[in-house]
């Protein structure tokens, strides 16, 4: 079974510091929210098309583990407001 990865949307600024990426997985929102940046580190794995089940595609970042267990259409929006 598939695991659904938590995406979170960035701010304008955000985005440049991700390498143009749109999103990040739920484990890279949560080191942000603990250090207070965004710091690109081993283990970035940048994934242009990530597609959720209903079909919708986003530019995301994943960390290691997400960007291993990433299958189509197994990604998710989460509720949080963007990171600013």
């Amino acid at each position: 079974m598939a695991q659904t990865i938590w995406i979170h949307k960035l701010s304008d600024k955000q985005k440049a510091e991700a390498d143009g990426m749109e999103y990040i997985c739920e484990h890279l929102f949560q080191a942000v929210e603990q250090s207070g940046k965004l710091t690109k580190a081993k283990g970035w794995n940048m994934v242009p098309n990530a597609s959720s089940k209903e079909g919708g595609s986003y530019r995301a970042l994943f960390c290691d583990s997400c960007g291993k267990n990433y299958t189509a259409g197994h990604v998710r929006m989460a509720k949080d407001a963007v990171l600013v």
